[in-house]
């Protein structure tokens, strides 16, 4: 992994502090003391009251992970995460993206985001439709045009229409720039 990748660990917990950064050393990762200009990511175990301009991951077991999300964190991991999972939360804050595991999520969260109910700020002020809603999801599952008609019975003249309108609404120049779009304002958890 390593790539010039800075990591800040910001860890009160000793125990998972000294875990965190062996695990670090596995992946090559560069350390760098607290508020140094150079980190390009945090990784804490307290939600940072104010916003910063580097990638922040949470390791934290009793938060919301969609509120915490939404707050600005680029990922969060239970303090229990393995080496593949910190290699991902690395990889997707690198990138832009936001992660969370589906067992923390909880399934409150995805009725929530299964209904497309429209009350999502971040969806209301881009303008998408309930209905682009459901084929963004779709996208970000890497559904092609044929399939997003399928699953939700519709023409593929229709998919392609939606697809169109939500890389317009998103200002993306493709799919993919959609989804990382999308994951970015917390449409979409990948």
């Amino acid at each position: 992994m390593g790539n010039g990748l800075t990591v800040e660990l910001g860890i009160e917990d000793r125990l998972l502090a000294d875990r965190i950064e062996a695990m670090l050393r596995d992946l090559d990762v560069d350390l760098v003391e607290p508020d140094c200009d150079a980190a390009s990511i945090a990784i804490t175990d307290v939600l940072p009251l104010t916003e910063t301009d580097q990638a922040v991951i949470l390791l934290a077991d009793d938060v919301d992970p969609v509120a915490a999300l939404r707050a600005g964190v680029a990922g969060v991991l239970p303090k229990s995460a393995e080496l593949a999972d910190l290699r991902i939360a690395l990889d997707a804050a690198v990138r832009g993206l936001a992660v969370a595991p589906l067992r923390m999520i909880g399934q409150a969260h995805w009725d929530a985001v299964e209904r497309f109910d429209g009350a999502d700020p971040a969806a209301d002020s881009i303008g998408l439709t309930a209905r682009e809603l459901e084929v963004l999801s779709l996208l970000g599952e890497g559904a092609s045009n044929k399939e997003i008609a399928r699953r939700l019975a519709i023409s593929v003249h229709t998919a392609k229409f939606h697809v169109a309108s939500i890389l317009d609404k998103l200002d993306a120049t493709g799919r993919t720039d959609a989804v990382a779009h999308a994951a970015r304002l917390g449409l979409l958890m990948l």
